[in-house]
């Protein structure tokens, strides 16, 4: 396996932790994914958006998932960091296998097939944290494996550490970000008003942020996540043992009344918008969430700037939610007929 570039990793070994080796990690890793290093990937994203659009916008229907929101996120995150973009369908495949493995049910040679794809995803990984040691680019694993921080009992990323986090950037980013994609393009192609007020907008890129947002806030794409409680916790009225297996569930939050006035509501004009919990909250708020909403931003900017309308081509009942309801909540596709903007 380890002629293969394969690494038998922990899920310690990235940021399921906590303490002072997360926030080690953490300060190492954060400035690959801070404002300026995302704000500089913004024309290429833009550029990978416009070149995945181009392929159907003359056809005036199209499935946004399939053809739109799955690809992006993959060829972002590959093109970021710097991975060879000619093999982005076996990294892809690397990926989905690595989410599928939290799942149940798969065959003996569907197991085998994971494996062999996580593996492969581990060689590639590998051989571009070799290639940076001996000459460093821009890309973010060049950014990691130089990663330093003024502090002697800080040291660099060990091997084991750079490859649990790449490929956790890559694996939890691709899902997550494809179903943001996805579901923010519902909301447009199911609120007319919305799309209009997008397109009529003085104040473009600030309503889409807007509309982002809240599609993040109402279609919460990772509903929940499992924790163990540190500590005996009253909440509720509820005790909650140390050591206890919990739940905590974003979406509910989503819909907190005492938080969000009229939480089934989708609303644009909210004064909160932006204080979801989709990303997260305190010391493991997602490191990749600048990211995600660049990638979203970048992907309902050209929709919104190539169609005067855009529709559900199927009856909404017929959409097709893959979900556990634990991990990831996506479309599995989003059918839709438009009508491009006139040249």
């Amino acid at each position: 396996m380890q002629r293969e570039g394969f690494m038998l990793l922990d899920p310690a070994d990235s940021f399921k932790l906590d303490g002072e080796l997360h926030a080690r990690r953490r300060k190492l890793v954060a400035h690959a994914f801070n404002g300026p290093a995302v704000a500089a990937m913004e024309a290429r994203i833009a550029a990978i958006c416009q070149q995945k659009a181009a392929l159907f916008l003359g056809r005036g229907e199209a499935d946004l998932v399939r053809e739109y929101a799955m690809p992006i996120p993959i060829l972002v995150i590959c093109d970021a960091l710097g991975l060879p973009m000619d093999r982005v369908d076996e990294i892809s495949r690397g990926a989905d296998s690595m989410v599928a493995q939290v799942g149940a049910g798969a065959t003996r040679e569907e197991a085998y097939q994971h494996a062999r794809n996580v593996m492969q995803l581990h060689r590639f990984v590998r051989e571009a944290i070799e290639a940076r040691r001996l000459e460093p680019g821009t890309d973010l694993i060049s950014l990691l494996v130089n990663a330093r921080i003024d502090d002697p009992a800080t040291p660099q990323l060990t091997d084991r550490e750079l490859m649990s986090i790449a490929t956790v950037a890559i694996a939890g980013g691709v899902d997550t970000t494809r179903n943001g994609i996805a579901f923010a393009l519902h909301a447009l192609a199911t609120r007319p008003d919305v799309l209009t007020r997008l397109r009529t907008s003085k104040e473009q890129d600030k309503d889409i942020r807007r509309l982002h947002e809240e599609a993040l806030r109402f279609y919460t794409p990772v509903p929940q996540l499992p924790r163990i409680a540190r500590q005996e916790t009253v909440l509720g009225g509820k005790t909650i043992p140390q050591g206890a297996f919990v739940f905590l569930c974003w979406a509910s939050g989503n819909r907190d009344p005492q938080r969000f006035a009229d939480p089934d509501k989708f609303d644009l004009d909210r004064t909160n918008l932006g204080q979801h919990l989709t990303f997260g909250s305190g010391i493991h708020y997602c490191l990749g969430a600048m990211l995600a909403r660049q990638e979203i931003k970048c992907a309902i900017r050209q929709i919104v700037s190539s169609v005067d309308s855009l529709e559900l081509a199927v009856p909404p009942d017929q959409l097709d939610l893959s979900s556990s309801m634990v991990i990831l909540r996506g479309l599995k596709s989003l059918p839709v007929r438009f009508q491009t903007v006139a040249a």
